[in-house]
C-alpha cells in the first residue's frame, strides 16, 4: 500500500462509495423508465438522451479539470450528483411522474458526473510513482468492482422494502460519503492560470493536438470508441429488456444480473493484479476487447435467468483487462499536465458511444429479437480486439 496519509483510505473508499451510488442509480433509473413505458424503443432513447452532456460539453471537461485541484473537482462532482438524484423521490411524493422531468434530472446528474473520472485518473500520478500506477489502478478497480457487485445487491434488497424511486435517496447517502472522504485526501496543487472560455478552448485544443501527433494513442481511443458502440448499448438497454420483456424477470432479477457483472469484474481485476506486469498492457487491453465481444455472442442462447447470470459474470471478467491496462498505458506515457484533457477525451468517447449505442439498441429492438442483437454486436466487438492485434505497436505497449 502507499505511505501518504489518507491516500489508501481515498483509493479504497471514494471509488467504492461513488460506484455504489452509481450502481444503484443504473439499476433504479433504467428500470423506472422501463416500468413507466414498457417500451424498448423509448427506454433506449431515454438512455441515449441522458448521455448528451458528454457529447455537448465533455470535450472541454478535461481542460476545466486541469485548471483546478483534482480533489476539489471530485468533491464537487459527487455532492452535486447526489443532490440532483434526491429530487426524484420528491417528485414522486407530489405525484409528478413525468418521463421528461426524469430525463432532465438524469441529464444534469450525468453532466455533473463528467469531471469525476478524468479528475480521479489525473490525480493518481500526482501522488504515486509511475512504477506503482498499475497496482494503484488495480486497487481502485477492486474498490470500483466491489461496488458494481454489492451496489445492485443493495438495490435488490432495497426494492423489497421501498419503491424504486426512493432508491435515489441512498445514492445521495453514498455520494456524500465519497465527497467527505475526498476532503481528507492528500491535496494536489495546480499553477494558477487565467480561467476563461478562451483559455479552456485553448487547453482542450492542446490535448487534441497531442493525440493527433500520437497515432498509437489515437488508435487505442478509436478501438475504445468502437468497442463501446458495440458493447454499451446491449449492457445498458439490452440486459434490462432481456430480463423484463423476454424472461419475465423483476427489478431484483435485473439487479442480480448486474451484481454478477460486478463479481466477474472482481475476478478479472484480481487476475490483472497478479499477471499485469508479466505481459504488455496493450495485449491485456486487446484481450479485454475480445472477451467482452465473445461473451455477448452467447447471450443469443439465453433462455433463463441462471444462464443470463453466468454470461453476465463472464462479460464482467473482460472489463478490467480493458480499463486497467488502458488507464495505466495513458498514465505512464502522457505528460502529467495533459492527463485531465486526454482522459476527458476518452470519457467523452465512451459516454458518446454509450448514448449512440443505447439509441441504436432501442430502435433495433423494434425489428429484431434482443438475443440476435447481442449476437451481432458481440461479433463486432470481438472483431475490434482482433483488429488491434494487427496493429504493429499496440500489443507491445506498456
Amino acid at each position: 500500500m502507499f505511505q501518504k496519509k489518507n491516500l489508501n483510505l481515498f483509493l479504497l473508499t471514494v471509488p467504492l462509495s461513488n460506484s455504489i451510488a452509481r450502481s444503484i442509480y443504473d439499476v433504479a433509473f433504467i428500470w423506472l423508465i422501463l416500468d413507466l413505458t414498457n417500451s424498448e424503443k423509448i427506454t433506449g432513447l431515454v438512455a441515449m438522451t441522458t448521455y448528451l452532456p458528454a457529447i455537448l460539453c465533455g470535450l472541454f471537461i478535461g481542460a476545466v479539470v486541469d485548471l483546478f485541484p483534482k480533489t476539489r473537482m471530485i468533491s464537487f462532482s459527487t455532492i452535486m450528483q447526489g443532490i440532483i438524484l434526491a429530487m426524484i423521490p420528491v417528485l414522486f411524493f407530489f405525484q409528478i411522474e413525468s418521463i421528461w422531468i426524469l430525463v432532465l434530472l438524469a441529464f444534469f446528474h450525468n453532466a455533473f458526473g463528467l469531471p469525476m473520472v478524468p479528475a480521479f485518473n489525473a490525480y493518481l500520478p500526482t501522488q504515486i510513482e509511475k512504477e506503482g500506477l498499475l497496482k494503484a489502478n488495480s486497487i481502485v478497480n477492486i474498490s470500483w468492482q466491489t461496488a458494481v457487485l454489492i451496489g445492485p445487491i443493495i438495490a435488490a434488497q432495497l426494492l423489497t422494502i421501498y419503491n424504486v424511486e426512493n432508491l435515489f435517496l441512498f445514492c445521495l447517502f453514498f455520494y456524500f460519503i465519497a465527497a467527505s472522504i475526498t476532503t481528507l485526501a492528500p491535496k494536489d496543487y495546480v499553477e494558477k492560470e487565467e480561467i476563461s472560455l478562451k483559455r479552456i478552448v485553448s487547453k482542450t485544443y492542446e490535448g487534441i493536438i497531442f493525440l493527433k501527433n500520437n497515432s498509437t494513442f489515437t488508435f487505442i481511443i478509436i478501438l475504445t470508441l468502437l468497442s463501446n458502440l458495440f458493447v454499451m448499448g446491449p449492457a445498458v438497454v439490452g440486459i434490462p429488456v432481456l430480463v423484463k420483456l423476454y424472461l419475465s424477470g423483476s427489478a431484483a432479477d435485473f439487479a442480480l444480473a448486474e451484481a454478477f457483472i460486478g463479481l466477474g469484474m472482481l475476478v478479472g481485476t484480481a487476475t490483472v493484479y497478479r499477471i499485469g506486469n508479466r505481459y504488455p498492457h496493450g495485449l491485456l487491453f486487446l484481450l479485454g476487447l475480445f472477451i467482452d465481444g465473445a461473451s455477448f455472442c452467447f447471450y443469443y442462447f439465453v433462455e433463463n435467468l441462471n444462464q443470463l447470470n453466468l454470461l453476465s459474470f463472464l462479460h464482467g471478467i473482460g472489463i478490467p483487462f480493458l480499463i486497467i491496462s488502458r488507464v495505466s498505458i495513458m498514465q505512464k506515457n502522457i505528460p502529467e499536465k495533459l492527463l485531465g484533457r486526454v482522459f476527458a477525451i476518452i470519457s467523452i468517447s465512451i459516454l458518446s458511444m454509450t448514448a449512440v449505442s443505447s439509441g441504436i439498441i432501442g430502435s433495433l429492438a423494434e425489428f429484431l429479437d434482443i438475443r440476435t442483437i447481442f449476437l451481432l454486436f458481440g461479433i463486432l466487438a470481438g472483431l475490434c480486439g482482433i483488429a488491434g492485434l494487427l496493429h504493429p505497436k499496440i500489443r507491445f505497449l506498456n
